[in-house]
């Protein structure tokens, strides 16, 4: 194995793990405060970002990475609690689009404030100068949005 392996796959496991322990930490902060988990947040995040028309179903699916059967199982949470509503598309009713209700929008705004302070907690120890430098050398990786661009 080539030292440049090596460290890859040491660099690979070291940002796995950073990650994996930063999720569980906001998921389980999400949790305390909200009573929501980090995929709900997502889910609310994701629908707070397209909420003038609201989101397709499937279009949820493929921005959240997850399956269709994951989103119909979180979205059946969240509309049991009131938080999202759902509409059939005007053009086509097979098509089904969920937006946040009033709420859920409060609702979102006040973990997204949250959770904005919860990252930056995460990230105090970096200077702005490491933030900029650590998104610069992660830019250099290869990521979803990257790809789909290339596609």
């Amino acid at each position: 194995m080539s030292d440049k392996t090596r460290e890859a796959l040491l660099a690979w496991l070291e940002l796995l793990r950073t990650s994996n322990y930063i999720k569980k930490t906001i998921d389980g902060k999400l949790r305390a405060e909200f009573g929501q988990s980090i995929s709900r947040f997502d889910v609310l995040s994701t629908l707070e970002r397209g909420q003038r028309n609201g989101v397709r179903a499937g279009d949820l699916s493929r921005t959240m990475v997850v399956s269709e059967g994951n989103i119909t199982q979180l979205m059946s949470k969240l509309l049991r609690d009131k938080l999202v509503l759902k509409r059939n598309d005007d053009n086509d009713a097979r098509v089904v689009i969920y937006s946040l209700s009033d709420e859920g929008s409060a609702l979102f705004n006040k973990m997204a404030a949250a959770h904005a302070k919860w990252i930056s907690d995460v990230f105090n120890e970096l200077s702005i100068d490491n933030l900029s430098e650590l998104r610069e050398l992660l830019d250099h990786l290869p990521s979803k949005s990257k790809l789909e661009a290339v596609a």
